[in-house]
C-alpha cells in the first residue's frame, strides 16, 4: 500500500470522473498545475522546497470534489466555496500554515497575520465540525485531521505562529507560483519553454554633434563602471535629463542579464505614454520579445497574432492576467509595485518573475519620498535572496541605499542646454501672461507652460492664445482620452521635426520621460525634482547655441498659491527654502540643490515602515504606489469616433460567458481609449448643460452607463461643449470647483 504522502500525490484516491472546469478532469488539471508550479521553479530558480510547491500544487482544488461544486460546472446549483477545504487539505499533508494558506487565498487575497486565527478557527468551530466537512468533501482523503494535529494548529494559530521578513518571502513565492500556474493551466497552457534572453543590437549614441559626442562619452563610462560590478544588488544611475538613458539602460541590464544568469529584464516607468515610447525603444534593440504591460496594451487585434491553439490560450492569459510572458517586459511602475506588494491573488503572480531579473525603476523620484526607506530595504532584502538586480535611473536620484552609482562623479559638460530664473515674489494668475512675455522671448521662439492643475491649464491656454496667433498652441492634460492625447504628442514631433514654431500649455504629464524640445519653458512652482523634469524638455537636443531660459513663478489664485492644492506642503516649502532666487543658474548646479532638497524632505516626512510592515505579517498595510484621490471621480466615455459606441453597446448588451471573458476584457481596454475621469461633482452642471438639445439619438448626450458607474458623451454631448477637439474635457459654467462656481 502506498504511503499516504505518495498516495495523494499520484491522485490515486481520487475518483477520476470528478472534474476542475466544464471540460477538463481534476486529476488533469491538478497535475498539469503542478508539473508548470515545478517548471517555473526551475526556470526561475527559485528558492522555494520543491516538494512542498507540488504538494500544495496537487492539493490546490481538491474541494472541488465536493458534489455541490460538479453540479455547479453544469450550470445546475450555486456551487460551493472550493479554496477553504483544499486550504486544510494542504496542511494536513504538509503541516505549512502559509502553504495552506496560499491554497486558501488562491481565489482572493492574502490576509495578515492577525486575521488567521479567526478565518481558520471561526466561533463555534471545532475539530469534529471540521472533520466530518472535510468526509464530504473527499471520503477517501487518506491523511486524517487527529487530534494531536488539531492542537497543535490550535496552539500555533492562538499563540500567533512566528513571522519574519522570509516568512513574507516564502508565502509570496508560493502563492505566486500556484496562481499562475493554476491560471495557465485552466486556459490550456499545458507545456512552455523559456524565451532565451534576445541579443541587444546597440544604437549609436555618437551623431558627431556636441550632444552626441558627450553622450557617447557617458555610455562609455558608464557601461565600463556596470561591467565591474561583480554581483547583484541595488545601483543607481543618476543622468541630466536627454542624456541617452533608456539606450543605456537596457544596454547595462543586458549586459547584467548576462553576466548573472538572469532570466528577465523589467524595465518600470511611471506613466503609460512613456511605457509605450520606451517600449518602442526596446524592440528596436532587443526585437519582438518585448512585451509592453500597461493598461492599455492589450486592447484589439490580440486574437489575430495567434497563429495556433497555444498562442492562442497565451493571449487570453496576457490580457486576462497580464503575466509577464516575455524575457524583456516594459511596464508601469504601478504594476511593479503590485508585482511587489499587492496581496490580491492575480496581482500576485508576477513576483516569481523578479527572481534572477535585472530590474530598471525608471524616474523613481515619482515614488513617493515617504515609501524611499521601506523600500530600499526591501529590494536589497530580494537582491540577496532572489539573485535581482536593480537599477535606479534617473536625472533627480532619491535617497536610495545602493551599492553604487553607475555614473562618473565629476560628469562636465562642454555645453549648457538652459538655465534657471526663480521668480522670488508671488503672481497672480491673471498676471501670467506679463509674467512670460516679460522673460521668456515668447513670440520669437517655441515654448512649453507647465501648469498644477487642469483648470490652470485651461485657463494658461487661452491667455498663451492671445499671445501667440501665428503659430500652433497644443495643449495636453489628463482630461484628454489617451488616443487623443497620442495624436497631440505625434503633431508635436512632427512640428519639431520641421522646425516649426510651435508652443505647447500642459498639466505635469509632460514631466517625466516624454521627449519633447522646446527653446524655453515656464514651469508654477511645485517639487523641485518636478521642475527638473520639465526643465529637461528645453533645449534638450541643443538645438540652440545660446542655452534656454527656464522661468519658474508662484502663481497664486485668490490668494492662495495653486501649487498647494496639488501638493504636499512639506515638499513645496523644502523646493522654496532650496531654490535660489532672482538670480540666474545653470543646469550643472541642480544636481547639489537636488541632493540638499531631498535630505530636508525626509527629514520632515514619516517614512511608511513597509520593510518592517511586511516582516510582521501586516501584508495589508503596505499602501497602493498612487493613493486614491480624496476628491471622488468617475469615469467619462467620448464618443470620439465612431466605433467607441459599438464597443460600448456590446460590452453592455452582449451575455459574455466565462470563456469571453479575455475578449470582454480586451474590448473594454480598447474603450479606455476613450475614457477619461472627471470630479463626480461637475455631473450636475454637465447633464444641465445637454440638457435641452434635441436628438433622434437613442442614447442621451451624457447619460449613465454601465449600471451608472460611469458615463457616455456622444457627440451631441460634445458639440454642446462638453469635449474640446483641441482641450478635451471642458468644465461647464455652473460646474463647482473648490467650492467656486465656475462662471
Amino acid at each position: 500500500m502506498l504511503h499516504d504522502a505518495e498516495k495523494i500525490l499520484s491522485l490515486g484516491f481520487l475518483p477520476g470522473d470528478l472534474r476542475s472546469h466544464p471540460d477538463k478532469k481534476l486529476v488533469v488539471h491538478l497535475n498539469g498545475v503542478a508539473d508548470i508550479s515545478q517548471r517555473l521553479a526551475e526556470i526561475y530558480e527559485l528558492p522555494v522546497n520543491r516538494e512542498l510547491l507540488r504538494q500544495l500544487a496537487i492539493t490546490h482544488d481538491l474541494g472541488k470534489a465536493h458534489p455541490d461544486f460538479q453540479t455547479y460546472l453544469d450550470k445546475k446549483g450555486p456551487g460551493i466555496n472550493h479554496a477553504e477545504p483544499s486550504g486544510w487539505f494542504t496542511y494536513l499533508l504538509t503541516r505549512d500554515l502559509w502553504a495552506a494558506e496560499a491554497v486558501r487565498r488562491h481565489h482572493t487575497s492574502l490576509r495578515d497575520v492577525d486575521d488567521l486565527e479567526y478565518d481558520w478557527l471561526p466561533d463555534g468551530t471545532n475539530e469534529e465540525k471540521i472533520k466530518n466537512r472535510l468526509h464530504r468533501f473527499l471520503p477517501e482523503w487518506p491523511v486524517p485531521l487527529t487530534k494531536k494535529v488539531w492542537q497543535e494548529l490550535e496552539d500555533l494559530l492562538i499563540d500567533g505562529p512566528n513571522v519574519s521578513i522570509d516568512v513574507w518571502l516564502h508565502l509570496r513565492l508560493l502563492y505566486s507560483v500556484l496562481i499562475a500556474a493554476d491560471r495557465m493551466e485552466a486556459l490550456g497552457i499545458e507545456v512552455f519553454s523559456y524565451v532565451n534572453m534576445p541579443a541587444f543590437s546597440p544604437l549609436s549614441f555618437n551623431d558627431y554633434t556636441k550632444l552626441g559626442q558627450w553622450r557617447e562619452k557617458t555610455r562609455q563610462m558608464c557601461i565600463k563602471q556596470a561591467e565591474q560590478i561583480e554581483k547583484p544588488g541595488v545601483y543607481t544611475l543618476t543622468l541630466p535629463t536627454g542624456a541617452g538613458k533608456t539606450l543605456l539602460g537596457l544596454e547595462i541590464a543586458r549586459k547584467w542579464s548576462n553576466k548573472f544568469k538572469c532570466r528577465s529584464i523589467i524595465y518600470a516607468l511611471p506613466f503609460i505614454s512613456v511605457v509605450e515610447q520606451n517600449a518602442a525603444v526596446a524592440k528596436r534593440v532587443f526585437g519582438e520579445t518585448v512585451q509592453e504591460d500597461h493598461s492599455l496594451a492589450y486592447a484589439g487585434g490580440q486574437e489575430s497574432d495567434a497563429d495556433n491553439d497555444s498562442d492562442a490560450c497565451w493571449q487570453r492569459m496576457l490580457s486576462l492576467f497580464r503575466y509577464w510572458r516575455e524575457p524583456v517586459v516594459v511596464t508601469t511602475m504601478v504594476q511593479l509595485w503590485e508585482a511587489l506588494f499587492n496581496t490580491k491573488a492575480n496581482k500576485t503572480m508576477n513576483f516569481h518573475k523578479l527572481s534572477r531579473a535585472v530590474v530598471i525603476l525608471d524616474e523613481p523620484q515619482s515614488i513617493s519620498p515617504n515609501y524611499w526607506g521601506g523600500l530600499s530595504d526591501t529590494l536589497n532584502y530580494l537582491s540577496e535572496k532572489l539573485g535581482t538586480t536593480f537599477l535606479f535611473m534617473t536625472a533627480t536620484q532619491p535617497h536610495i541605499k545602493a551599492a553604487a552609482e553607475l555614473a562618473p562623479r565629476d560628469l562636465s559638460r562642454p555645453f549648457e542646454r538652459h538655465r534657471y530664473l526663480v521668480k522670488g515674489k508671488k503672481y497672480e494668475f491673471d498676471q501670467l501672461s506679463d509674467l512670460l512675455c516679460e522673460h521668456l522671448p515668447v513670440a520669437q521662439e517655441s515654448g512649453l507652460v507647465v501648469l498644477n492643475t487642469k483648470r490652470a491649464a485651461l485657463k494658461g491656454y487661452k491667455k498663451l492664445k492671445d499671445i501667440v496667433a501665428d503659430a500652433p498652441v497644443l495643449f495636453l492634460s489628463g482630461w484628454m482620452t489617451p488616443c487623443h492625447r497620442k495624436k497631440v504628442l505625434a503633431q508635436l514631433h512632427q512640428l519639431e521635426q520641421q522646425n516649426i514654431r510651435r508652443y505647447l500649455v500642459s498639466t505635469q504629464v509632460v514631466e517625466a520621460g516624454v521627449d519633447l524640445d522646446f527653446d524655453w519653458v515656464f514651469r508654477d512652482i511645485g517639487p523641485l525634482d518636478s521642475i527638473v523634469q520639465v526643465a529637461g524638455r528645453c533645449n534638450r537636443h541643443l538645438k540652440k547655441l545660446q542655452p534656454g531660459r527656464v522661468l519658474v513663478a508662484e502663481l497664486t489664485e485668490k490668494n492662495r498659491t495653486i501649487a498647494q492644492s496639488v501638493y504636499d506642503p512639506i515638499l513645496l516649502l523644502a523646493a522654496s527654502e532650496i531654490l535660489p532666487r532672482d538670480c540666474e543658474f545653470g543646469e550643472n548646479e541642480v544636481i547639489h540643490l537636488i541632493d540638499t532638497y531631498y535630505t530636508k524632505v525626509l527629514d520632515a516626512l514619516r517614512c511608511v515602515p513597509i520593510y518592517q510592515n511586511l516582516s510582521e505579517g501586516k501584508w495589508n498595510q503596505i499602501p497602493p504606489l498612487i493613493e486614491k484621490r480624496s476628491e471622488k471621480e468617475v469615469d467619462v466615455i467620448i464618443e470620439q469616433n465612431e466605433k467607441v459606441r459599438d464597443i460600448l453597446e456590446q460590452l453592455q448588451n452582449r451575455h459574455w460567458s466565462l470563456e469571453e471573458r479575455h475578449e470582454q476584457k480586451q474590448l473594454f481596454q480598447e474603450l479606455q481609449q476613450y475614457m477619461i475621469s472627471i470630479p463626480e461633482k461637475y455631473i450636475p452642471a454637465c447633464r444641465s448643460a445637454v440638457a435641452k438639445i434635441t436628438t433622434q439619438d437613442t442614447w442621451e448626450p451624457f447619460g449613465k452607463v454601465f449600471g451608472g458607474h460611469a458615463y457616455f458623451m456622444t457627440k451631441d454631448g460634445m458639440n454642446a461643449g462638453l469635449y474640446d477637439e483641441v482641450l478635451g474635457f471642458v468644465p461647464p459654467i455652473g460646474a463647482i470647483s473648490g467650492g467656486v462656481i465656475i462662471d
